[in-house]
């Protein structure tokens, strides 16, 4: 912005003091006139003492201060002499300029409206009196006023340059970069004019033409902290965070006082998955602006990347005590509160949302995902059809849908609805990964194996974090293994590791040496695999190896079909001696032993529909039938009940790893369990095993649907819920089938 300043014409002295004070204002106007402001404002000065009603002496005094960056003085000389003469209109551009400077924007426009009718058209007036127009947001009369100050003078940069910005601001892109195409013609090297293009092509969406620009106004300006900071936020958007970090790190050298830039540098720190750094960087802006509703929310978005949800939530009710019907911090708290289980909260939260923009599409997605978490199908698949309706050709609400037709049973709507959202976005990794849980589901593991490898690439996932970066190549199957050495890896659950660890002796017979890392639970019992050279815990140092594999990609490598599973029957074994062990310690048996597990991860999605309470288990018991409990992690309420229950013998504290597990379950006749770890090392174990499932197409993909039997445990019988949340029917007929079966045992 201009800051232009003109003096008054000098008069003719009549008498000696007056000649005195002619020559001593001479000398300051030439003072000033060579820049020594100091040596200026003492002539001035002198002047004053002789004269202290002199116009020009007091008008330039405000001149030289304002000059010297000194406004309020400036403007208190200059009003000084305009009361003594009211009627020169430099003087009031002067004072106008001095008030612009001040913040005072309506009173610098009285001024210069006084200047213009007093001295008629000038066009460094009109255009001061454009800026403090543009200041006051007034945007088409700053346009005018510039347009009067070029017609003026037509090539005056600095005009063309803020009619420009206006123009922007007035979203008259074309024009605006005609306006500047203009400036930078008559004068290439003006910085801010590169700068302030850069803005107007960020916005017409030519971003690599803004960048250019941006580049422009730095190599004529390397200290220019707005060019750095506008960088930054184009080079987000050409998807290059890593540079926009750098420009970002620019800007807050030059004015680390910038909330923005801290701001910013916290956005590309997410993008680059520096969560903690991101974090940091965004606590420092909010010190800076501890109220703006931006930060905050975003604050409370990055703490819930780093799973700190109670202090997300607390960063969202903070930013809803300002804004309370604000639908963006009303959305973020119901993703936090799902996070925190809180899934009806979460629910109301984000009607609230809808209530205030009732069509917005990532809104309704949310709500669908709720209500399909609650297990309100019917209006989950309403909400994804709201959300389509909105943006028919939404990739994630065609996911969505997909996934809740699954959940309804009607498994080609499903599909297809999957695939769409992938040809809609073939990176779309959710829809992958959820098409393949379906084809799975139905038993197409030729076309399920393979998008199960989207798991990696699904940040909701636990098992995103759990990807390794290895030297060595990944083992898909393609390459022999005779003479490698090949590190098998666990990744998800102790159940995972112990159904996929049947691959390899696989690997073995094909002369590979093995190496199977594993959860430390596990790595005892899993010595004793057939074919493996070496049993590592996690987090113990690996040696030397040429190829990897994740345990469940092992199916695809080995190209698994529903008909060709490997080692159904048996394939680990318990250590003899804690078999022993625990015969003693159970004695002899006098009735049928039947080993119990009634609950899983208490975290689990959907573990209200899988779990059991204690009291529906424990009356299994009777007097032909013992149970003996196989539940490791027993939850409070169940532990009181447990204590008091006398037909169910509980090792609990003994169960120390699985190699104790496996034993206890080498001693019972049976094992009943729900779906858990415990399920499948009776399985691997060779022990008839009955797993309880929920009813409809909620049990895990693993166990398909409607059949009783698995292709994975030769020993495995599925007994499943015919009502969905009903157990009492699937344990009257487990009680009864259980004293049919085993009331001969003893």
């Amino acid at each position: 912005m201009r800051k232009h300043s003109k003096g008054a014409p000098a008069f003719t002295p009549a008498n000696p003091t007056a000649a005195k004070v002619a020559t001593l204002f001479a000398e300051g106007v030439g003072f000033h006139q060579n820049g020594q402001l100091d040596r200026a404002l003492a002539a001035y000065e002198q002047v004053l003492r002789l004269m202290p009603k002199h116009f020009e002496a007091l008008h330039h005094t405000g001149i030289a201060a304002f000059q010297g960056g000194k406004y309020q003085i400036a403007a208190t000389f200059i009003r000084s002499a305009l009361a003594i003469s009211p009627n020169v209109g430099a003087a009031h551009g002067n004072l106008g300029n001095a008030l612009k400077e001040l913040g005072r924007f309506e009173e610098a426009l009285a001024s210069y409206d006084r200047a213009l009718a007093l001295a008629g058209d000038d066009a460094d007036t009109h255009y001061n009196r454009g800026t403090a127009l543009q200041a006051l947001g007034r945007f088409d009369e700053a346009l005018a006023g510039f347009g009067r100050a070029l017609a003026l003078n037509p090539n005056d940069v600095d005009a063309l340059n803020n009619q420009a910005v206006v123009l922007h601001e007035l979203r008259r892109n074309e024009e605006a970069l005609a306006s500047l195409d203009r400036a930078l013609a008559l004068h290439p090297q003006f910085a801010h004019a590169h700068n302030n293009r850069g803005n107007v092509l960020k916005d017409l969406g030519r971003a690599e033409e803004a960048l250019a620009s941006y580049e422009a106004a730095l190599s004529l300006f390397p200290q220019f902290g707005d060019a750095w900071y506008n960088r930054g936020i184009v080079l987000h958007v050409l998807g290059r965070p890593e540079d926009a970090l750098s420009s970002y790190e620019n800007t807050l050298q030059l004015n680390p006082e910038s909330a923005a830039a801290w701001h910013n540098r916290a956005l590309a720190l997410q993008l680059l998955r520096r969560y903690r750094e991101a974090l940091a960087s965004c606590e420092r802006a909010l010190a800076l602006q501890p109220e703006n509703p931006e930060i905050l929310r975003h604050r409370g978005r990055l703490l819930a990347q780093l799973n700190m949800h109670d202090a997300a939530l607390g960063s969202l009710d903070q930013l809803g005590a300002q804004q309370a019907d604000d639908p963006k911090t009303l959305h973020l708290r119901a993703q936090t509160l799902r996070e925190l289980g809180q899934i009806d909260a979460a629910l109301a939260s984000i009607e609230r949302a809808l209530a205030l923009a009732p069509d917005n599409y990532d809104y309704l997605l949310l709500r669908g995902a709720l209500l399909r978490a609650l297990l309100r199908y019917d209006e989950a698949l309403a909400s994804f059809e709201l959300a389509l309706a909105q943006r028919p050709q939404g990739p994630a609400a065609h996911a969505n849908r997909g996934m809740v037709l699954s959940d309804l049973g009607r498994f080609d709507e499903a599909r297809a609805s999957l695939d769409h959202s992938l040809e809609l976005m073939p990176e779309l990794a959710p829809a992958r990964w959820n098409r393949a849980l379906l084809n799975l589901l139905l038993g197409d593991f030729e076309r399920g194996l393979p998008d199960y490898e989207a798991r990696w690439s699904v940040e909701e996932l636990g098992v995103f974090h759990e990807k390794r970066d290895f030297a060595a190549p990944l083992w898909l199957g393609q390459e022999p293994v005779e003479g490698k050495t090949i590190l098998l890896h666990a990744e998800q659950g102790l159940g995972d590791t112990l159904q996929f660890c049947r691959y390899a002796p696989l690997l073995a017979a094909r002369g590979a040496r093995v190496i199977l890392e594993v959860q430390p639970a596990l790595a005892g019992l899993l010595g004793r695999l057939p074919g493996v050279d070496q049993v590592l815990a996690k987090g113990a140092k690996l040696p030397p190896f040429d190829l990897h594999c994740p345990l469940m990609s092992l199916p695809l490598a080995f190209g698994t079909r529903n008909d060709s599973i490997p080692t159904p029957g048996a394939y680990l074994a318990a250590d003899p001696q804690r078999v022993a062990a625990w015969g003693e310690l159970l004695g002899q048996k006098t009735r049928a032993r039947v080993g119990v597990v009634w609950s899983g991860n208490p975290h689990h999605r959907l573990d209200r529909f899988r779990s059991l309470p204690f009291s529906a288990i424990a009356g299994l018991a009777s007097e032909r039938i013992e149970l003996v409990s196989l539940q490791k992690d027993v939850r409070p309420i169940d532990r009181v009940l447990l204590q008091m229950n006398k037909n169910v013998r509980h090792a609990g504290e003994r169960l120390t790893d699985f190699e104790e597990t496996a034993a206890l379950i080498a001693q019972v006749d049976l094992v009943v369990t729900v779906d858990t770890s415990v399920a499948h090392l009776a399985g691997a174990l060779g022990k008839p095993v009955w797993i309880l499932l929920p009813g409809g197409a909620l049990p895990d993909w693993r166990w398909q649907l409607e059949r009783s039997d698995s292709p994975w445990y030769a020993s495995a019988r599925l007994v499943r819920q015919e009502r969905l949340g009903e157990w009492g029917p699937v344990l009257e007929r487990v009680r009864a089938e259980l004293e049919g079966a085993l009331a001969t045992q003893a």
